[in-house]
């Protein structure tokens, strides 16, 4: 007597296998993307952060207008806060697509209600 799978076993295997990737991989990538998401969104809020304690040790306001050094500043880029020590000195990358964010991405300062607001968009 022959011991072993019958095709029509082997076929049942892979069928159940099948389905049960079909049932699980939405569940993984839903996780993989919500990962992804909240890694962009603590990256963007350690942006946010330094923005801020670079504007505590450097910026001024008078009348509504925030100043830098005696020059009117609307704006910090990744590369100045990374040349002033407040974030680290390498490539930042966005989580989702992969692509590199560029050092001169921009954080918009303003001053309202009077404190600074900090604004991660890029365009000021």
């Amino acid at each position: 007597m022959k011991k072993g799978f019958t095709l029509i076993e082997l076929l049942a295997v892979i069928v159940i296998l099948g389905i049960v990737l079909l049932v699980v991989m939405p569940s993984v990538t839903g996780i993989l993307n919500r990962t992804q998401n909240r890694l962009n969104d603590e990256q963007e809020a350690a942006i946010i952060n330094a923005s801020r304690q670079w504007g505590i040790a450097n910026l001024n306001e008078e009348a509504g207008k925030i100043y830098y050094e005696g020059a009117e500043k609307k704006y910090v880029t990744i590369k100045e806060l990374q040349d002033s020590g407040y974030l680290e000195d390498k490539s930042i990358r966005d989580m989702v697509d992969r692509g590199e964010i560029d050092s001169d991405t921009k954080i918009c300062i303003s001053y309202e209600n009077y404190q600074y607001v900090y604004d991660f968009n890029g365009e000021c």
